[in-house]
């Protein structure tokens, strides 16, 4: 366990259980050290092979199958072009079905990598609260009804609040657009915090509740997961560095005192 610590201490320059100050006023602070902890995260996932490996295997995963969509659906089209139209137009019928599968794969990659790193996520946060503190988070006590319990509370809280968000940008819409990015930042972040939370034990209005009181934070951790989200290729490591960024973020809380580990108090 002491080696685990100064493992963590020395490939973790910033040290962030003692360099982030929850008890300082300025929002404005907050908001910059939730950014630096998606920075953060993605340091130390390119630092630690293990880590790395957890989140590669659903990344490849995703990569293969967008590719065989690319790939079957050239092949699929150009076979029906040449019967119909003639062999002439299959060349063409395929590079522009090409064209429209990396479009759809574009705004594919994101769910579908959700889907498949959801597996492995836990094991990741877990992985990296031992890299980061050098102790193990207890088991939470969660049998598969109840995770599964909480994750339809999580689907319903965040669908209720997208079509609550949707509803009021049609109603006014030169809000629509500020309104749209606002949750999409607070969505952002939930997401990611709910699996370092999860392994906690912690149910959703304790989870919100943590959000709540640290809501600059929460607003700087979900404006860098947004603002790397959109960017090709990156978008890529976002999941998984989010995941650990998230993590280190949690561990920060609790070794500050502001996050109560057992939920059930």
């Amino acid at each position: 366990m002491a080696r685990d610590r100064k493992l963590s201490s020395s490939n973790l320059d910033v040290s962030t259980n003692q360099s982030y100050d929850n008890r300082v006023t300025n929002p404005l602070y907050h908001i910059v050290w939730g950014v630096r902890f998606f920075f953060l995260g993605m340091r130390t996932l390119i630092r630690h092979a293990d880590l790395l490996s957890l989140s590669l295997a659903p990344i490849l995963l995703t990569l293969v199958l967008l590719m065989a969509l690319i790939i079957g659906g050239a092949w699929i089209v150009g076979r029906f072009v040449a019967d119909t139209l003639g062999e002439n137009l299959r060349v063409y019928a395929q590079i522009l079905m090409v064209a429209l599968a990396l479009v759809i794969g574009y705004f594919l990659y994101l769910p579908a990598a959700r889907v498949l790193l959801a597996p492995f996520a836990e094991a990741l946060s877990r992985r990296t609260h031992a890299i980061n503190t050098g102790e193990a988070i207890r088991q939470n006590n969660f049998g598969w009804a109840r995770a599964m319990w909480e994750g339809m509370k999580l689907v319903t809280f965040q669908l209720v609040v997208a079509l609550a968000a949707l509803a009021l940008g049609l109603a006014f819409p030169p809000v629509g657009a500020p309104i749209g990015i606002a949750v999409a930042i607070f969505l952002g972040g939930l997401d990611f915090f709910d699996i370092p939370l999860s392994t906690r034990g912690m149910r959703l209005r304790r989870k919100l509740g943590v959000i709540w009181r640290n809501k600059s934070l929460a607003v700087g951790f979900g404006a860098a997961v947004y603002l790397m989200l959109l960017i090709p290729v990156i978008n890529m490591l976002s999941l998984p560095v989010g995941v650990v960024g998230a993590t280190l973020l949690i561990d920060a809380l609790e070794a500050g005192g502001n996050l109560i580990e057992n939920s059930r108090k």
